[in-house]
């Protein structure tokens, strides 16, 4: 059975006329003829009776009618539906989200994009950092979050750069440098470094560890936190240092003092996959670059 059976039935069952449905269709009436007995026969059962008269739909061709109307009308939407997401007007856009980076663009594209785009439903999937790759090749997200260890070398991607964050220095108001304003990497090399657990934040042990190798020496770790806050307190307590961009430092505490590093930047970065399709992907991103614009005006005249 193919989709021009059902659609011939259905013009000759809404016209009850086999001449006016050629006309509708633009087919010759010997065809629509022939593809209405071959569905008959592939069914079994007559779905039409005929006269020289007329044509008359029997119990099972109105039954038969009913459901192709309801089958038509489900592909009809179909179509439309996947007309709309191909051209970025409708469907789902999937964010991956990592709710302990805050960057405030985000959100507030997301509330532009929504507002512009209603037919368009946007969904945070929380995921961690290290697992959005995974995620966007496995078409759970369509845009990812990540930072910029994580994308570097990798050919298969496409990048937007969101936010570059300074890495600092968090000694407690005890420790022998508590009173500098900044510190070289290189002077770092006896210290004792408090870390974040890998199964809780995964890939810091290596930011930090590629951040020492950089300055030639390699880090004696100390006791290990499951939480930034929990890292703080041990710093505060003298069991070591720790070094974070200042964009995950949200708390103030007096008995921490943050101190500049000559570190390259913390950089962040909006990735999807370079094959996959634009829509409607690609909307959103043109929202978030404009809030990326409006920001750093308002940075340059502050």
């Amino acid at each position: 059975m193919e989709l021009r059976h059902l659609r011939y039935f259905q013009a000759v069952a809404d016209t009850l006329s086999f001449s006016r449905a050629a006309e509708q269709l633009r087919v010759a009436q010997p065809a629509i003829s022939r593809q209405i007995v071959a569905l008959e026969e592939e069914i079994g059962y007559a779905l039409f009776i005929r006269s020289t008269s007329r044509v008359r739909l029997t119990d099972a061709g109105r039954h038969f009618h009913k459901e192709v109307d309801r089958l038509l009308a489900q592909l009809a939407l179909a179509v439309t539906g996947a007309q709309e997401i191909a051209k970025g007007h409708g469907g789902e856009l999937n964010l991956g989200s990592d709710w302990r980076v805050l960057f405030p663009q985000i959100p507030e594209s997301v509330v532009r994009y929504r507002a512009t785009n209603p037919k368009i439903t946007v969904n945070f999937v929380e995921i961690p950092i290290h697992l959005q790759i995974d995620a966007l090749k496995e078409g759970r997200i369509h845009l990812g979050f990540v930072h910029k260890a994580l994308v570097a070398n990798r050919p298969d991607l496409e990048s937007l750069p969101l936010f570059k964050a300074d890495m600092k220095l968090i000694v407690s108001s005890r420790h022998r440098l508590a009173g500098a304003d900044s510190v070289a990497m290189k002077d770092l090399n006896k210290e004792t470094w408090v870390k974040l657990d890998e199964k809780t934040h995964p890939g810091y042990r290596t930011v930090l560890m590629q951040l020492c190798h950089q300055a030639l020496f390699t880090p004696k770790f100390g006791r290990t936190s499951n939480s930034i806050d929990g890292m703080l307190a041990r710093v505060a307590m003298d069991e070591g240092v720790c070094i974070l961009p200042t964009s995950l430092i949200t708390r103030s505490n007096t008995q921490l003092r943050l101190l500049d590093t000559d570190c390259p930047p913390f950089e962040f970065y909006a990735i999807w996959l370079k094959d996959s399709p634009a829509e409607p992907r690609s909307g959103f991103l043109k929202t978030l670059r404009q809030a990326l614009t409006a920001s750093a005006k308002i940075k340059a005249t502050a």
